[in-house]
């Protein structure tokens, strides 16, 4: 879901300098403390398809090198719109924290672009599994916030987007979360 690619010239960081850092950049890192709190069972499937490559380039030409300055390259599934101000914002602050700075890309994988154990995933298929993974929490929502049916993630109302059916009202993280449940009471309806 998320591949994270860090450059660094060559000799800046030891090795053991370079397993920290991929620690920093890993799902469960970049998506705690955020807003809206992900569902624990969601949290261990984001990880388990996430990737961190730290390297170190021989040759690094762009003007006068700063040893401090990394180039990090983010590819990430059909969300990567959604997610790209997130994901600098953490990644910068992750990398700021270790002294370092950094130009973060954001790639997005277009739909039918991804591939997960042995066939394409397009969105529903990546939301079907965020839903089985979800585990939901034990604790009460907190008032001013809604939980998400699909990703069961906490946010603040005034972030959600909402959907209005058959006199119920559900908030949710984003528009595919919301897509992906319309779709689903449809089917249901339909059955």
């Amino acid at each position: 879901m998320l591949f994270i690619e860090v450059m660094t010239p060559q000799g800046t960081l030891t090795e053991q300098e370079r397993q920290a850092l991929a620690g920093r950049l890993t799902a469960r890192r970049l998506l705690a403390g955020t807003h809206d709190a992900v569902d624990p069972g969601v949290l261990g499937l984001l990880d388990s398809l996430t990737s961190v490559v730290v390297r170190e380039e021989r040759i690094w030409t762009a003007g006068a090198v700063d040893p401090s300055r990394y180039v990090v390259n983010v590819t990430v599934g059909v969300w990567g719109k959604e997610m790209s101000e997130h994901l600098v914002t953490r990644i910068s602050a992750e990398l700021a924290d270790a002294g370092a700075d950094a130009v973060v890309n954001v790639i997005g994988v277009p739909e039918g672009g991804y591939g997960l154990r042995g066939r394409v995933r397009r969105s529903p298929d990546m939301l079907d599994l965020i839903e089985q993974s979800r585990t939901g929490s034990a604790a009460p929502v907190p008032e001013g916030m809604v939980v998400d049916p699909v990703c069961g993630a906490t946010l603040p109302v005034e972030d959600a987007v909402w959907l209005e059916r058959d006199g119920r009202t559900y908030g949710f993280c984003c528009p595919h979360c919301r897509g992906h449940f319309a779709k689903r009471l449809r089917e249901r309806a339909d059955a």
